[in-house]
């Protein structure tokens, strides 16, 4: 397949040092609006991430002001048995053309179950997504540039994290990379498995169970404010979100607060497309400089009937 590259003089200045180009392939045109979706552990509940799956590619759910389809599907950790899960994903998208650009993201039963499920993800479904820059060649750290939005993904278990925690090397990888973004990105989004912030369940194990290196985290995204818009996260198998200023503040670690601070980065946890108590969509419409968000639940299992549960905007420049 012909190799196309589209890079800056100082993306590889900083591409030489950091990263090797981990797939080629055709590449989303730099403007353009779309949509993404954003769904979390699966693992083994093949007929509740189909449905999601199917919801996604149909749009049954679709209000007005109606999303675009989804040109991009972040999971964010636990999609083992990888393989299978992504042989329901072809299942469902059979046309390579048109389907949405799978994203996958290491969660605590990729690295911990098998050792397997990590290297399907690194040596066959990293390498297939078109344009993806990782950050060496054995790793599931990656970006991926599309239209005018840039997706980090962490793996915070093998080098650059440790139980679901992201450590030094892990923050200043990505805070080089938030830096080296061109102008022509206007929306960061970083998505890792252990939220920051957990709510339900592993509170105290997660993320937070480093606060130091929580908070130091969070305040790189803060300084990187006007284009880093949220956090992607899954492992607790319950939807939330909340907006952060302060890491260290009593409503951000308040298990039973949902706090929304004005001028902090949202967490978005994306709950569970089958193992937990529902199946949930987080969708994002991309349009120029401004974000849509929604979210979709069902019960679980197959043709379960989605709808809107939840709704918010960012618009930096209203």
């Amino acid at each position: 397949m012909k190799k196309v590259f589209f890079i800056s003089l100082q993306t590889i200045i900083i591409g030489l040092v950091l990263m090797t180009s981990c797939a080629t392939g055709k590449v989303a045109p730099p403007e353009h609006n779309f949509s993404f979706a954003v769904l979390a552990d699966p693992r083994n509940q093949g007929a509740s991430w189909k449905n999601a799956l199917v919801e996604i590619r149909d749009g049954t759910v679709n209000t007005e002001p109606a999303f675009m389809p989804v040109e991009l599907i972040v999971v964010a950790g636990d999609m083992d048995p990888l393989k299978l899960r992504y042989e329901d994903y072809l299942s469902v998208f059979t046309n390579a053309v048109t389907s949405p650009i799978l994203l996958p993201v290491i969660g605590n039963h990729e690295f911990g179950n098998s050792a397997v499920h990590f290297r399907y993800a690194r040596d066959v479904l990293i390498p297939s997504i078109p344009g993806a820059v990782c950050r060496h060649d054995k790793s599931c750290d990656y970006y991926l540039d599309h239209g005018n939005v840039r997706i980090i993904v962490i793996d915070s278990y093998t080098d650059v994290g440790k139980n679901g925690v992201v450590n030094d090397e892990g923050r200043q990888w990505v805070e080089k990379i938030i830096k080296a973004t061109p102008l022509s990105i206007d929306h960061i989004f970083i998505s890792f498995h252990e939220p920051a912030f957990p709510r339900y369940r592993h509170v105290g194990n997660s993320f937070d169970l480093n606060p130091k290196l929580r908070n130091a985290f969070w305040n790189m995204l803060l300084e990187n404010k006007d284009r880093v818009r949220a956090i992607l996260v899954g492992h607790t198998h319950r939807y939330s979100r909340m907006r952060v200023l302060d890491p260290a503040g009593k409503d951000a670690n308040d298990p039973k607060t949902f706090p929304d601070e004005e001028g902090g980065i949202y967490q978005i946890d994306a709950g569970a497309a089958g193992n937990g108590e529902v199946n949930t969509i987080v969708q994002v419409q991309v349009e120029g400089k401004n974000l849509f968000f929604r979210v979709l639940q069902a019960k679980n299992g197959s043709n379960m009937p989605f709808a809107e549960i939840d709704k918010w905007s960012i618009i930096p420049n209203p």
